[in-house]
């Protein structure tokens, strides 16, 4: 079995164990996550993750941080919107992070989780978050307790927005099924591991033919050729997580990502 296959009953376990529901956190509408990825378009903006740790870096050589020096370090003018790993098993993060981060910035949130279950949103609209993560490649999932569509649904009817995840061009025909408020393309192969930046560009190219709008490039941003070429290839904008939590220098990371060496929009 691939990490993807692994890591889905894993995730529906842990919801079953003590200590998975956030704190709840105050009532009132949370910042647009779409809205600021539009209104960023021409600055070239980024998403900055929180995590802490990730599965695909491997052992060692990642930097602790805590959540509210995490957002001294990423507060950027080209940081639109920022995602939370709330994924226990492997990654370590919790819906708690989510609430931590939610509550002490002003910038949309994303959640951040493999979504099998309608108690993750509830966790997501506890926390804080303006908007869910669903990924395309667990529709048929055996695991999954509703059809990825009536996820969105129920996300939708507690205020939150989508961002659907692919990363095979096949998969762009969920995008016709899931109400979706941004989709994003993962560089990353959630079974193997691996980065395909050729396959996640013939995704890329095929949603921006369709008018799929607006388009978020996820994962292996190591630099500013990797962004550069995302660009190149129709992302919007730029979901950067694993290079920034390694980096020891978080800001100048970011930086270097919207020099004019890493390439305008499309």
């Amino acid at each position: 079995m691939g990490f993807l296959s692994e890591i889905l009953p894993e995730v529906l376990a842990d919801l079953r164990a003590p200590g998975y529901d956030p704190p709840t956190s105050p009532p009132g509408p949370r910042p647009g996550f779409r809205a600021a990825l539009e209104a960023g378009r021409d600055g070239a903006p980024l998403i900055a993750e929180f995590k802490r740790t990730s599965p695909g870096y491997g052992p060692g050589g990642w930097t602790a941080r805590r959540t509210e020096e995490f957002l001294r370090q990423v507060d950027r003018p080209s940081v639109v919107a920022l995602s939370v790993l709330a994924t226990r098993p492997r990654f370590g993060g919790s819906p708690s992070d989510v609430a931590a981060i939610a509550a002490n910035s002003g910038r949309p949130v994303l959640f951040k989780d493999f979504v099998l279950t309608v108690r993750q949103l509830d966790a997501a609209r506890a926390a804080g978050a303006s908007a869910v993560l669903l990924i395309a490649r667990c529709a048929r999932a055996a695991e999954l307790e509703r059809p990825l569509g009536d996820l969105a649904d129920a996300a939708h009817a507690r205020g939150l927005e989508v961002v659907l995840e692919l990363h095979a061009e096949e998969e762009l025909r969920e995008v016709d099924r899931v109400p979706a408020d941004v989709v994003g393309v993962n560089v990353r192969d959630l079974e193997t591991l691996s980065l395909e930046p050729s396959i996640a560009g013939r995704t890329l190219k095929a949603a921006r033919d369709a008018g799929v709008r607006p388009l978020l490039g996820m994962s292996g941003i190591r630099g500013p050729e990797d962004a550069a070429r995302l660009r190149a290839q129709g992302a919007h904008a730029l979901l950067v997580g694993t290079a920034l939590g390694r980096s020891d220098d978080p800001g100048r990371f970011l930086d270097s990502l919207t020099e004019p060496r890493a390439g305008g929009r499309p």
